[in-house]
């Protein structure tokens, strides 16, 4: 019996061993291999023999940048629900769900909203296409949040509500850009600020059409801002659209920047009116 055909015995074996097909940590398997020659023959040997006898039954991949490119290229993982990413950076990490890599990109959708979750993240900078979707990362999975910044695309109502109030709390830095005009301001994106009551730093960029009046600083300030004694920087660009109102009850200037420092605040603004 010669060699090639003990190997595809023992790669047989391997390929019904449900137990190791489940999860493969790479990571692991080529520090195993001191030296570099070896580290990419193993590799060779994973992509070219083994993993396309058994993608179908790996759940879970753990990945560095050695492996990432050839593991990710060569399979069709159509069970995997845990990858795991070790020493990449940032770019290569968010890459890796999109184009960019040349590769038909991993889902995000349909996965449970309990899938992702860290104990270490810190600072959050994501854009995501629902508001919902940014009530998911700040309910309890990033325990150690302080810094979120998010864009979001559609921004409407919806049943889904923070569970998890402390993550909220404690938050000291939030960013919130809407992509898209919103008639949500009042019982979506105020409710959440409300919660906030440790932050320093607040940037709202918005668009919110269809209010009955314009969001003027006393507005901003009796909905927001008296429920975060912390807060040291508030940057706002927020655009009210298609709002039906007498002239003489238009807010001015001086009438936004008046309110802001009566409560202590140091503030300067810039309004601009569109008469169409």
């Amino acid at each position: 019996m010669n060699h090639s055909t003990v190997l595809i015995k023992k790669l047989d074996r391997l390929a019904r061993d449900i137990t190791f097909t489940r999860s493969i940590d790479f990571v692991t398997i080529l520090s195993n291999k001191k030296s570099k020659s070896r580290r990419n023959s193993t590799l060779d040997r994973f992509c070219v023999d083994i993993i396309p006898r058994i993608q179908h039954n790996i759940e879970s991949l753990t990945l560095d940048r050695l492996s990432i490119d050839r593991v990710l290229r060569i399979g069709n993982y159509l069970k995997l629900w845990k990858l795991t990413l070790v020493n990449l950076s940032l770019k290569t990490a968010r890459d890796i769900f999109n184009d960019n890599f040349g590769f038909s990109p991993l889902s995000l959708r349909n996965l449970s909203s309990t899938t992702f979750y860290s104990s270490s993240i810190g600072y959050l900078n994501v854009t995501v296409r629902h508001f919902n979707d940014c009530l998911c990362l700040l309910d309890g999975r990033f325990t150690c949040l302080h810094t979120v910044i998010v864009k979001v695309g559609i921004i409407k109502n919806s049943s889904k509500t923070i569970n998890n109030k402390k993550i909220v709390s404690n938050l000291k830095c939030f960013s919130l850009f809407s992509l898209n005009e919103t008639t949500k301001y009042d019982n979506r994106i105020v409710p959440l600020l409300q919660q906030m009551s440790q932050l320093e730093k607040l940037t709202l960029s918005l668009c919110v059409t269809h209010r009955a009046s314009f969001i003027d600083g006393t507005q901003l300030y009796n909905d927001v801002l008296k429920n975060m004694p912390h807060l040291q920087s508030f940057i706002f660009d927020i655009v009210t659209e298609y709002v039906q109102m007498k002239k003489e009850l238009v807010p001015l200037c001086d009438n936004i920047r008046r309110t802001f420092v009566e409560n202590g605040y140091d503030m300067d603004c810039y309004i601009d009116y569109d008469k169409n």
